[in-house]
């Protein structure tokens, strides 16, 4: 017969490997305790995981989509309120043309005031939104819009009225020829060479934007334009108008001339300005379907959450008990362990 060896330091031993693994356990049950999650979702779900991970990815996929419409948000807002501004001033000076009798004096102050538009309109079309210009369609690290004065849309302008005739008039806009400008002359200048200037391929002596605007994914089965740019009509016709109340000699045209230039400054005015509604309308339109798609994907998250946390959750009130239990266990163990170490014959003999 043979008896197996049994000694204080095997007792010992065998009950250091149960304190490590009680230890393991409890730190297992705090953390889930403290997440409300399984501590190894894979061991507990087992052929199940997959199922659990597709819903977090989706979950994750509408966070990165709820933060990205938060930044089209931003730009649209940022975008109207700029629009806003442009339409209103543009406005003003409209209703000035309409109102103010075209004497010197008067003249002389709506031709200042149609140049510091320009330069507004200019600085509120190279505004930034998160680091970008809004307007600048996909060229957004860009100014969209040159300055005018020293610039080349003003060589540009200064170049088609100082062609010779019949492009343009063979002297400069502040020359006494000036005066001799007939209606019929003035009328063919602005519908032909300098209404060239804002279209097309001449335009971009002013815009550095990109024609083609941002798409958003607002949703994962949405996608939409999100942004403006300067290239659009209603600009370049803004910017003609504003030109050519200040800066195509005004001030120096005999009346009927004028007239023919304030008639056509007036219906460029009014065709850029519904332009303008219209930019807005549409950006109005985005941002209410954004708004509408970050509702509805605010609801599939609680929906998701719900069934992930179905999958993944822990009772709190058993996961307490659990770490409750092991506590004691550990320092019963721990009282064991130090009365095993203090085992020794030594003490007997």
């Amino acid at each position: 017969m043979r008896t197996t060896f049994v000694s204080t330091m095997s007792l010992w031993s065998s009950s250091k490997a149960s304190l490590d693994k009680l230890q393991a356990n409890l730190v297992k049950a705090n953390k889930e305790l403290v997440s409300g999650r399984e501590a190894d979702v894979g061991l507990k779900l087992g052929y199940k995981t997959g199922t659990t991970l597709s819903l977090r990815q989706d979950r994750a996929e509408l966070d990165a989509l709820t933060d990205s419409n938060a930044s089209a948000l931003l730009r649209i807002k940022s975008t109207t309120k700029a629009l806003d501004q442009i339409r209103t001033t543009a406005d003003k000076l409209m209703d000035a043309l309409i109102a103010t009798p075209m004497s010197q004096a008067s003249v002389g102050t709506i031709g200042y005031q149609a140049k510091t538009n320009l330069d507004g309109l200019i600085s509120a079309l190279n505004t930034t939104a998160g680091g970008q210009f809004i307007f600048g369609g996909l060229n957004s690290q860009e100014k969209p819009l040159n300055s005018y004065a020293g610039g080349a849309p003003k060589a540009a302008v200064d170049a088609a009225f100082t062609a010779g005739p019949p492009v343009g008039f063979g002297f400069d806009q502040n020359a006494a020829g000036v005066s001799a400008i007939t209606p019929l002359q003035m009328e063919a200048f602005l519908d032909g060479p300098f209404a060239d200037l804002f279209k097309g391929t001449n335009w971009q002596n002013w815009s550095n934007a990109s024609s083609e605007n941002i798409q958003s994914r607002i949703s994962p089965q949405e996608k939409l334009e999100a942004s403006a740019n300067a290239n659009d009509e209603a600009i370049q016709k803004l910017a003609m108008a504003y030109t050519m109340v200040f800066d195509l000699g005004l001030s120096k045209l005999n009346d009927a001339t004028r007239g023919v230039l304030v008639n056509k400054a007036f219906e460029t005015f009014s065709g850029a300005i519904i332009g303008l509604t219209g930019m807005q309308a549409k950006l109005g339109t985005v941002q209410e379907k954004i708004e509408q798609a970050g509702e509805r994907m605010s609801l599939q998250k609680d929906i998701l959450d719900e069934k992930i946390t179905h999958l993944e959750a822990v009772d709190p009130a058993e996961a307490k008990i659990r770490i409750d239990q092991l506590s004691t266990q550990l320092q019963t163990s721990y009282s064991l362990t130090a009365q095993l170490k203090n085992l020794s014959l030594i003490n007997f003999i």
